[in-house]
């Protein structure tokens, strides 16, 4: 049974581009089966997944590469993000542009 999930989520890996994976421990003791709901979740929120969930469901993007971000939001100020140099810039420039706490926004230094 084991070998069988073990495939199942290779398969599942091999099908996908996953940027990264998160391993959740379902209990401290190591026994199968057994699931503790309260560590589940308190793995959930330190790792920030639930917040990102939050987020999506509000319909906000919680991660996005430039190319889109700029296609999707250039209209909050089309000629500056037409006349950047590239497109992390006019992501930049788009979000200065509708002044949000630096606390609330993050721009990666490379994508992937």
């Amino acid at each position: 049974m084991y070998k069988e999930q073990l495939n199942n989520l290779m398969t599942v890996l091999r099908s996908t581009a996953p940027h990264f994976i998160r391993c959740i421990i379902p209990n401290e003791t190591k026994s199968p089966g057994v699931i503790d709901a309260a560590l589940v979740m308190h793995q959930l929120t330190c790792n920030g997944v639930l917040e990102g969930i939050r987020i999506c469901r509000k319909g906000f993007p919680n991660r996005m590469i430039y190319a889109d971000f700029k296609h999707r939001y250039s209209i909050l100020n089309s000629k500056a993000a037409a006349a950047a140099e590239d497109d992390k810039k006019a992501c930049q420039i788009i979000l200065d542009t509708i002044t949000l706490e630096a606390e609330e926004v993050q721009i990666r230094t490379h994508q992937g």
